[in-house]
């Protein structure tokens, strides 16, 4: 079920003091998973974000009952938050995963560890992330900066990379039939609508699409994410929010 891991890139955003989210994942007439995101801030410029998701039903028994956790902790810097810490857990019946970075701000590099268990045998890893392969970002801060990026750069299109994905993400804001797309797919809700372009082996063309709008506290309510198993969109609702400024 790695379509959670792709799935919980839309429930990042939010910008409050404290806030808490809550979502159910669906494929056609069927639950695949449920997820939580979360956010903290607090007076001393310090941040936790964290997610959590999980298969469930007939999803649940194909995973082998998957888990997948993601935590990120640090400083908040002019508005935008700064990863010091940032990692993710995932786990099934037979098989778990962790993965551990730790960033060094002032040398711009970063410590990377890498733990992988199947039926109580395990391998370890650890090696330095540096030059080319470092990033002031993860995949949970990337999304919370989203918009204080795109004011900072006025472009309507952002490329980028974040520990937590192999691959470069670009995010954007849906213009011309793109935009008609996701009128079609959001049914025209009233909100922001923005679309992040990723290359993943889950997809069915060269380039997936997700799909998402935004709330009036940036924090995703309906989410699509287009076309993935050639039969139809997985799609993602906002089932209970809780915000505290």
């Amino acid at each position: 079920m790695r379509i959670l891991f792709i799935f919980t890139f839309a429930f990042c955003w939010a910008s409050a003091y404290e806030s808490y989210a809550s979502y159910e994942v669906s494929y056609s007439f069927f639950t695949l998973g449920e997820a939580e995101a979360y956010l903290k801030k607090d007076e001393n410029g310090t941040y936790e974000s964290s997610i959590y998701a999980k298969a469930t039903g007939f999803a649940g028994v194909m995973s082998g009952h998957r888990e997948e956790r993601y935590k990120s902790a640090g400083r908040v810097v002019k508005g935008m938050l700064v990863p010091e810490q940032f990692e993710s857990r995932t786990k099934s019946d037979k098989k778990s995963r962790y993965f551990g970075v730790f960033f060094d701000l002032e040398n711009d590099n970063a410590t990377a560890f890498k733990e992988n268990c199947h039926e109580e045998r395990c391998t370890y890893e650890s090696f330095v992330l540096s030059d080319e392969n470092y990033t002031t970002q993860d995949i949970l801060t990337l999304y919370h900066n989203l918009t204080a990026m795109f004011v900072a750069s006025g472009e309507k299109r952002i490329e980028t990379r974040a520990v937590g994905s192999k691959k470069p993400v670009v995010i954007e804001i849906p213009e011309g039939k793109k935009l008609k797309t996701a009128n079609e797919l959001l049914k025209k809700e009233k909100g922001t609508y923005l679309l992040a372009l990723l290359n993943q082996e889950i997809f069915t063309s060269d380039v997936g699409e997700l799909y998402v709008n935004l709330d009036e506290d940036n924090i995703v309510k309906y989410a699509v994410l287009k076309d993935t198993f050639l039969f139809g969109d997985v799609r993602g609702k906002l089932i209970k929010k809780k915000i505290t400024p």
